[in-house]
């Protein structure tokens, strides 16, 4: 097992990590006066189980399940929830413990933030992509208006619990959606491991790269954990282009396949502004044709829905763009041409 201390609790990734999440409750359930266990009704049937079953010392809980997907990212849900917890009797000296993909954590750290002013968070994610990055970091959202992740708070959890046996009730959609944030990552670190996710032919390999991918992020956080230089701001790589296909597409696209796409066109955008040579994007656009060889119905309505991106300075869109595979990102303006053009290629390619 690995652990890292993050500004934002401890991480946990290995076999053993529930043996450590069952020592912390040895020390701690009596403290809370009630245990939640936040869920999608997926996860619920294919995990809760074996979680339950491996942790002895957790006690008496309630279990709160949501609809499985983005759409469940919602202020009404959220309201929905603070309602639900008040009928479970909690108060704020409960603890939450959310188990499930991005959804779920994102859902659960706004949730726990927010009740009450705050309760005590536990994460354990179950997905491919929220074990190598949606649940590490203290980000928490919910979607408005079709814009993603508009209302959210950084918050702080009392772990993050990352079993790796937990991806043997994954879908194979769902390794694929996780595969695009691996992608992300790998680039950022450079060689070897950008190398390696390249060569990769087997997603099920990466489980012998999970910490690594996982370090990724942590090392970016801790250097940076509120988003105030580019260190963290590299995490968003893809994402701007990703968050502005998932509003125009609607909740059935899976986050993964979206910043696929803005990759994609992100690398292309930094090709034409001259940030990143072209055979390192012509590598990124190899890797995601390979694994996503159907094109996104995307057009010119994400200029739009870009707007509501964080990043956004004076009106103006700004992304974290690519140089060379493990250099620094740069947030720069992008022009409407700049996106149009990326676009088109995109569709046309």
């Amino acid at each position: 097992m690995r652990n890292w201390e993050t500004p934002f609790g401890p991480v946990y990734v290995g076999k053993k990590a529930f043996q450590a999440l069952d020592a912390w409750l040895l020390e701690h359930r009596e403290t809370y006066s009630h245990v939640l266990i936040l869920t999608d009704e997926h996860v619920h049937e294919a995990c809760i189980p074996f979680i339950l079953g491996s942790l002895s010392n957790l006690g008496e809980t309630s279990i709160l399940e949501i609809e499985a997907g983005e759409s469940s990212k919602s202020m009404d849900l959220l309201g929905q929830l603070y309602l639900a917890m008040l009928d479970h009797q909690a108060d704020r000296q409960s603890l939450v413990i959310s188990i499930g993909g991005g959804v779920v954590t994102d859902l659960g750290g706004m949730l726990t933030s927010t009740f009450m002013r705050g309760v005590d968070h536990v994460l354990i994610p179950t997905s491919l992509l929220g074990m190598v990055d949606a649940s590490i970091g203290g980000k928490t959202g919910v979607n408005v208006g079709g814009f993603k992740n508009l209302a959210g708070t950084f918050a702080s959890s009392r772990g993050v619990f990352v079993q790796p046996d937990l991806l043997n009730s994954l879908p194979e959609a769902h390794w694929r959606a996780g595969w695009a944030e691996c992608i992300k990552h790998a680039y950022l670190l450079g060689s070897p491991v950008w190398g390696e996710a390249k060569a990769l032919s087997e997603l099920d390999r990466l489980r012998t790269l999970l910490p690594t991918l996982m370090e990724a992020k942590i090392q970016r956080i801790q250097a940076d954990p509120f988003e105030q230089g580019n260190e963290r701001k590299a995490l968003n790589l893809g994402h701007s282009m990703a968050h502005a296909a998932e509003a125009q597409l609607g909740p059935s696209l899976l986050h993964g396949d979206a910043v696929a796409a803005g990759l994609w066109l992100e690398f292309d955008i930094a090709e034409s502004i001259g940030l990143c040579d072209y055979a390192d994007v012509a590598a990124m656009k190899n890797i995601i044709d390979q694994w996503w060889p159907a094109r996104l119905k995307l057009n010119e309505e994400m200029l739009n829905r870009l707007r509501g991106d964080k990043k956004n300075h004076a009106g103006t869109v700004r992304m974290a763009l690519p140089g060379a595979p493990g250099a620094s990102v740069t947030l720069t303006e992008v022009s409407e041409s700049n996106i149009k053009k990326a676009l088109a290629s995109y569709a046309s390619y």
